[in-house]
Formats: structure tokens, C-alpha cells, sequence
């Protein structure tokens, strides 16, 4: 679990106005982190459903939530590229990096945009590649790290500039956007979302989309390396969060 994100994933929630009750679908849902957070912010008398079309990550995801007695949330196996099923109407629709690994997100949002009641509430999280690593002093090692992690995306198809292009997707679809944050995803001594978990993560990914190999990354002492790299107390910023929140009218 990545604490920076989990900390801009609260204020999009309360920004949003999600609360206490309400029905929330997550798009996307993955290994569950996001449906978490969902759960426990609308109550034991709200639901989360949280769709994904990868059966097996479902499965994780339910014996994650089940181990933290989050009994209001329901997982369902769902293509986002098709029509959804009869899944009902909801309160709210959120998602986070979802958005940028679809073909086509104006389609998607489109049709689920039907399974949200009037006024209801529109909230993603995405980040985006469009700044160019900011530093002062060099740091080649997180430059290479961050690069290799883009270049994995992008090989496998994901649009790197989802976070800019989220506020005029949403209002293309008639969602009114009431509010966007952007913030630098900041490597340091205080950062809690190292470029080494990141890589530890997708590992696989950068090899076999041979972005690097497996000795090129040398996974093993890529932390210490990289935090050698900032131990004059300088900083590193490689990317951006984008939060948007709005309605349905």
C-alpha cells in the first residue's frame, strides 16, 4: 500500500463528498486498496462494489477486505471494454489508475455514467508523465528508475498523460468538475512511495517488455543504491497525482 496515494485517495473522498450510506462503484477495483478505503468511509449501511475483469485479482481482493471484517463490499468480474451488467444505479463512481491503461475511457465512462443517479458523484485518480524529472542537483539513477517505469507503461499501451486530460474527458461527458488537485509525487528522505517499491511491483513488466533486465535492475540493492543517490537530503520528482471530483447532471 502506497501511503502518499492512500493520503490524496482521503481528500478526493471527502472532497467529493462521498459519505456515510451511499453505494459506491469502484472501476477497476484491483487487489481492493481503493474499495478499502470506499468501505470504510461510507459505513456499514453504504456498499461497495468494485469491478475488475481479472478473476484471480478479485479473489485476492476478497480475502484482503474479508481479514479487515469489511463485510460492505461486493466484488464482481467485469470487462470495462463492454456493456456493463445489470449492476443498478449508485451514489457515487470513483476510480484510481484505471482510466489510462483503456483504449477508448470516454466509451466506458459513458456507459457507466447510465448506473449514476442524477447528481451523482464522479471522482478519479490518475497520474501522468508529463513533467520532466524536476531536480536540482543530478540524479541519474532515479531518472533512469523513473524512466524505465514509463516506458513499461507505454509499451503496454497505457496513456501517460491521463492526469491532464481527465478534466476535459469528464466534461466532454456532461460531468460538471467541481474540483481538480495536482500534486508532485516527491522522492526524498521523507517520500513513502520509493521508486524501488514501485520497480519491485512491476518487475516482470519492465522485463518482459524488455524496458531492462532483470541484471540491469538488480532489484536486490536498487533501494540502497537510490537512496545513496539522495543522501545530501535532495529531492527528486519524477511524475504527478491528478484528483477530479464532479456530478452527474
Amino acid at each position: 500500500m502506497i501511503e502518499d496515494e492512500n493520503y490524496l485517495t482521503n481528500r478526493l473522498i471527502k472532497n467529493a463528498g462521498i459519505s456515510e450510506g451511499m453505494r459506491v462503484l469502484d472501476l477497476g477495483c484491483g487487489k481492493g486498496d481503493l474499495s478499502s478505503i470506499l468501505a470504510k468511509a461510507v459505513g456499514p449501511w453504504g456498499e461497495v462494489v468494485g469491478i475488475d475483469r481479472n478473476r484471480n485479482i478479485l479473489e485476492m481482493a476478497k480475502h484482503r477486505l474479508a481479514s479487515q471484517n469489511l463485510s460492505n463490499v461486493n466484488f464482481l468480474s467485469v470487462d470495462l471494454s463492454g456493456p456493463l451488467p445489470d449492476i443498478g444505479m449508485f451514489d457515487a463512481i470513483v476510480g484510481r489508475r484505471v482510466l489510462m491503461y483503456l483504449s477508448n475511457p470516454g466509451d466506458m465512462l459513458r456507459n457507466v455514467l447510465g448506473h449514476l443517479k442524477n447528481s451523482g458523484i464522479v471522482a478519479f485518480q490518475e497520474v501522468d508523465s508529463m513533467v520532466s524529472p524536476i531536480q536540482v542537483l543530478p540524479h541519474p539513477l532515479h531518472e533512469q528508475v523513473n524512466k524505465w517505469i514509463w516506458d513499461t507503461l507505454d509499451m503496454e499501451g497505457a496513456n501517460l498523460n491521463m492526469g491532464f486530460a481527465l478534466p476535459s474527458l469528464l466534461k466532454q461527458l456532461g460531468v460538471v468538475v467541481d474540483g481538480v488537485k495536482a500534486e508532485a509525487n516527491v522522492q526524498g528522505p521523507q517520500s513513502e512511495a520509493p521508486l524501488a517499491t514501485v520497480v519491485r511491483a512491476i518487475l516482470h513488466r519492465i522485463v518482459d517488455q524488455n524496458v531492462a533486465s532483470y541484471e540491469e535492475v538488480d532489484v536486490q540493492t536498487l533501494e540502497a543504491r537510490l537512496n545513496r543517490e539522495l543522501s545530501d537530503g535532495s529531492v527528486f520528482i519524477g511524475d504527478m497525482s491528478f484528483a477530479v471530483w464532479g456530478r452527474k447532471v
